[in-house]
């Protein structure tokens, strides 16, 4: 079995931690909130037989810089540290997958650069300028916005804040993971990265999409839409939604799984990154 290696990578202003597995074609990997690239830990052995897996940590989260600047948490900013480690790596063209915030990072970059990818596999979201307009959309997505009190009232107990966080898991996560990211959470100005990345998500993601939107542009790199069947998108018709935005888009409902897809249903998530890839015609 491939074993992984962690790297650190001074790209785009920024130190970006990551894990390099495997030999073969290139597969860049982004997590979610609140987590870190570990949460790939269950289908990076299975991927590593085909790919050369990168799993990186985001900008504020894990072990990669956690600038203090709440306007260096936007997408595009975020997109381009992935875009630049891809090029510090050599790929001239990857295959890309994200799941949560990390998902939001991989619309951005499928949206700025389709050129750089050949394709992007979002799992368990919808357009954030969706979430906002259409659905209540999860609590926490409103309350980080609160200025002052969030910070205060997740500061004060960071470590009760992402426990709780993990609680809405169909199928319980592994303790030890667990552990891991509620630590991760705890590093010093972990809490205000995190906030920083709901602000801007609110305050400039959201507009510039809606901008974009309303211009007609749509993402011309092709999507695969995967999503928890007992997760938060259920009720919401995702591929139509997407198809608002989006020239190609597919993808289907992973059932007997939340939010937490590659940690709750690991063997399905690599059979939906095999069969894009195939779909794709990549090696």
């Amino acid at each position: 079995m491939a074993r992984s290696k962690l790297v650190f990578a001074d790209v785009n202003g920024q130190k970006i931690a990551y894990d390099k597995t495997g030999e073969g074609y290139p597969l860049m990997l982004i997590h979610g909130y609140p987590e870190t690239r570990r949460e790939w830990r269950k289908v990076t052995p299975a991927l590593a037989a085909r790919f050369t897996v990168v799993a990186m940590d985001q900008r504020g989260y894990g072990e990669s810089s956690k600038p203090a600047e709440e306007a260096a948490y936007d997408k595009r900013s975020s997109s381009q540290d992935a875009l630049a480690l891809a090029k510090h790596l050599g790929w001239d063209k990857f295959l890309l997958v994200g799941h949560d915030r990390g998902a939001r990072v991989s619309r951005r970059l499928a949206a700025d650069h389709p050129e750089a990818i050949n394709g992007a596999l979002l799992m368990d979201i919808t357009p954030m300028e969706y979430v906002y307009s259409h659905n209540p959309g999860p609590w926490h997505w409103y309350f980080m916005l609160q200025r002052g009190l969030a910070d205060e009232l997740i500061g004060r107990d960071p470590r009760f804040y992402a426990s709780h966080m993990f609680n809405r898991s169909h199928r319980p996560l592994d303790p030890d993971d667990v552990e891991h990211y509620i630590q991760s959470f705890c590093q010093p100005g972990a809490v205000e990265a995190t906030l920083a990345d709901y602000r801007t998500s609110y305050d400039v993601d959201r507009p510039r999409w809606e901008a974009e939107n309303k211009n007609g542009r749509k993402i011309q790199a092709p999507l695969y839409l995967i999503w928890g069947g007992n997760g938060g998108q259920r009720d919401v018709p995702v591929l139509d939604v997407w198809r608002e935005v989006a020239q190609d888009v597919r993808g289907e409902v992973v059932p007997d799984c939340s939010h937490w897809i590659p940690e709750e249903q690991p063997e399905v998530t690599v059979s939906h990154i095999f069969r894009f890839a195939d779909e794709l015609g990549l090696p």
